[in-house]
């Protein structure tokens, strides 16, 4: 093999690609490589085989002697490695390594071993053999979990699927899309994967190979029945990814606040005095508003943790995030640019994520309308009968009904332009009505809403409004740049020179089912009186404390679990948004024939 024509394979890709080709392909091929607990506890176990100092010493330990973290490389194998451990005893020598888990039972009960960890520790063998000249006949494998000591025979046979998994490494790393998903039968693989909140096995095979009896999973009409017709709820995947994520945002909003780091807690401190301190382990964002100084200690502890900061002006703008270094999967953005600049395949996208959010607000406008007495007879009320109709549906509204014929057109928009303009119809009739969504309140009262306002907004139910926008501008971004994408390129939002374009796409399919029902569930439940905005002029503002019980209401509706339209499970809204990032770049990457935005039902 020419060494110099490719690079070498690590033996420790050789388990991974046999374990699950297309976890081999996310690694090493898009170099995504998340960390998880067991992925933590494997580097804590492996500490003492790793530690530096005892590197390439030979020591005599017993009748054996062992030499640790033995570094070999084959230009003829075209692979290299860092074994664990190099044992010579009794005239043979043979490569050990270590695992975390525990180790198989065979037929009669004893512990034997998987086929992948004996495919990596043969390939081991192989680079001993070619680096020191000697016959290694077997290996070692050490379960620390049951603490057993496997020998493994390097036979012919497995010689054999260690050279074969060696030529599939070289096929998969000359391909443009990842493989699929293990099959079903080999999905128990999958629960405990780091990889799976990035693979997500169920649901791409879902959207690749949907069942018979599936609602079909289209991204332009957002249903191809009419309106009215819920899609048949499909058949419940399973999940093997978390629901949600356990860790908290820090929202830090005092002015003249400070933030520095103390051993593992960052500590808020105003005007010399504590005021808050937080385990930095706990934290999976910090967003920080307006004058609040954060140290650069503060900063690095973060970056290192890979925890996001995300810079917002005093009145809720976005300005930026301090986010770890960008995703090594280069070929994601390549096909991102590639993608997003074929104008029919970005008008496909911007179909969907315009049909998606039409539907979430014709939703959200039927569920809060659904009753009302306003509300005109329905085709089967008696408008002769006295007092309300006894069976007002949301649909029988007008604007409702107008926004249906709205969304029947989107699939069918032959440019942009007319793409937008049915999406500025659509908000006009959303808008018009968003007020009757809100509780009835004495005329001219703190919380009447006429028209939609921004930059800056002159009334609370609009600061309410572009707070929430721009909370879940920063949620997306994030996402975007956690799946791997450019945030400032999209596919809908485009033209305009340092807008994150991409996280604004994928926040419209979200606008209404987290920033609008945010807005309601604050005013309709009394969280927020007058006195927590402060209007000077013709600007509106929250005050410290409507800020804090925005935030709370913010989360708790992020935190909410919903069922997903299409793979029938329930996961949290937040969860929600880095699936829909990841389904998109499954689509990118030639994965999904189509992109299928999330809508509620």
């Amino acid at each position: 093999m020419n060494g110099d024509a490719t690079d070498l394979i690590p033996v420790r890709a050789l388990n991974q690609v046999s374990y699950c080709p297309r976890l081999y392909y996310l690694e090493y091929v898009e170099s995504v490589m998340p960390i998880n607990e067991h992925v933590e506890d494997g580097v804590f176990q492996h500490r003492r085989v790793n530690d530096e100092d005892l590197a390439h010493r030979t020591r005599k330990e017993g009748e054996a002697l062992r030499t640790r973290s033995v570094a070999l490389s084959s230009e003829r194998l075209g692979i290299t490695g860092k074994l664990d451990l190099l044992e010579e005893k009794g005239g043979a020598t043979r490569p050990v390594e270590s695992k975390r888990s525990a180790a198989p039972k065979d037929a009669e009960g004893n512990p034997s071993s998987w086929e992948n960890d004996a495919i990596q520790v043969c390939a081991q063998g192989l680079l001993v053999e070619e680096n020191l000249g000697v016959e290694v006949p077997s290996g070692i494998l050490y379960y620390m979990g049951s603490k057993a000591r496997v020998e493994v025979r390097f036979d012919e046979s497995l010689r054999s699927k260690t050279l074969q998994a060696i030529a599939l490494i070289r096929e998969l790393a000359a391909r443009a899309v990842a493989p699929e998903p293990l099959p079903a039968e080999l999905r128990h693989r999958c629960f405990g994967c780091s990889l799976a909140p990035v693979c997500l096995p169920e649901e791409t095979l879902y959207l690749i190979h949907p069942p018979e009896d599936a609602a079909p999973a289209t991204a332009g009409p957002a249903a191809a029945s009419p309106p009215e017709t819920t899609p048949p709820s499909p058949t419940a995947l399973t999940r093997v990814t978390a629901s949600t994520d356990e860790k908290a945002v820090l929202y830090l909003h005092e002015p003249g606040s400070h933030v520095g780091r103390r051993s593992s807690h960052l500590v808020v401190t105003l005007q010399g005095q504590e005021i808050n301190r937080v385990p930095i382990a706990s934290i999976r964002q910090v967003v920080v508003f307006g004058n609040v100084q954060v140290s650069t200690q503060a900063l690095h502890t973060l970056a290192e943790a890979e925890v996001g900061v995300s810079y917002m002006t005093g009145y809720g703008t976005f300005i930026a995030s301090l986010l770890a270094p960008p995703a090594k999967n280069v070929a994601l953005r390549a096909g991102q640019y590639r993608v997003f600049s074929d104008p029919e395949r970005a008008l496909a996208l911007a179909r969907a994520v315009v049909a998606a959010k039409i539907a979430n607000q014709r939703t959200l406008l039927m569920r809060s309308l659904r009753g009302k007495s306003d509300a005109p007879a329905g085709p089967g009320d008696d408008p002769k009968a006295d007092g309300p109709p006894d069976r007002v549906r949301g649909s029988d509204e007008p604007a409702a009904r107008e926004m249906a014929e709205l969304l029947a057109r989107v699939p069918h928009a032959p440019d942009p332009g007319v793409l937008l303009g049915l999406e500025g119809q659509a908000a006009a009739l959303y808008f018009a009505n968003f007020g009757r969504m809100l509780k009835a309140r004495t005329p001219g009262a703190a919380f009447d809403f006429t028209v939609r306002n921004r930059r800056p907004p002159r009334d609370p139910v609009n600061v309410l409004l572009s707070f929430a926008y721009a909370l879940l501008t920063k949620d997306c971004f994030s996402a975007a740049c956690a799946v791997g994408f450019d945030p400032y390129q999209g596919f809908y939002h485009t033209g305009r020179h340092g807008r994150p374009s991409l996280a604004l796409d994928l926040m419209e399919e979200f606008r209404p089912v987290i920033a609008d029902s945010v807005v309601l569930s604050l005013i309709n439940n009394g969280m927020l009186a007058e006195s927590d905005f402060l209007t000077w002029r013709d600007a509106c503002q929250l005050t410290d404390d409507g800020r804090a019980a925005f935030f709370k209401a913010y989360e708790q509706r992020k935190a909410t679990e919903v069922t997903h339209p299409v793979f029938g499970y329930r996961m949290s809204y937040g969860r929600m948004i880095e699936v829909q990032a990841r389904m998109l770049a499954a689509h990118v990457r030639g994965e999904l024939p189509h992109y299928v935005g999330f809508t509620v039902r």
